[in-house]
């Protein structure tokens, strides 16, 4: 007599086991937004020494007393940037940040005569972006930290 499976009861029992690992998973679960993005450099950038310094920051500025670090913002969210340099003496050495668009467009911009600076920006998309720190008359060392929180 040939060998024959019973097809019923087999496809009962793949139900069954789908049923029940479909019961286990919570039904509310909402997606869990990522883990915020953090980074930190350092920059190392002579004090501009031609007092041709703007008023929008970073503007004329010569080149060797300025970084751009490139950033990609992944999503919708908040980005927050900060910049911090020594001033042992308080007499407010001068650094500036500001976020920058692709095209060079400041969208963010933190200039006061300090060396603590920070822009807080919201995006509602994926965006490339420049970070851009400026020794307008500060102390050569400073470190940029950011944080990208999903929202």
């Amino acid at each position: 007599m040939p060998y024959r499976t019973h097809r019923p009861a087999a496809a009962a029992a793949a139900l069954l086991t789908v049923v029940g690992l479909t019961a286990a998973l919570p039904s509310d679960a909402a997606p869990r937004k990522p883990k915020p993005i953090k980074g930190t450099y350092d920059v190392t950038l002579p004090p501009d020494p031609t007092a041709n310094v703007g008023t929008e920051g970073c503007a004329g500025v010569i080149p060797v007393s300025e970084d751009r670090h490139p950033f990609t913002v992944p999503a919708k969210g908040m980005l927050r940037v900060q910049l911090v340099s020594p001033d042992p003496s308080g007499q407010a050495f001068d650094w500036d940040l500001a976020v920058l668009d692709e095209g060079g467009a400041t969208i963010g911009l933190s200039a006061g005569a300090t060396a603590a600076e920070e822009v807080l920006l919201r995006f509602k998309r994926k965006e490339k972006v420049l970070l851009q720190a400026c020794n307008l008359a500060g102390l050569p060392q400073a470190t940029v930290s950011y944080t990208f929180t999903y929202s």
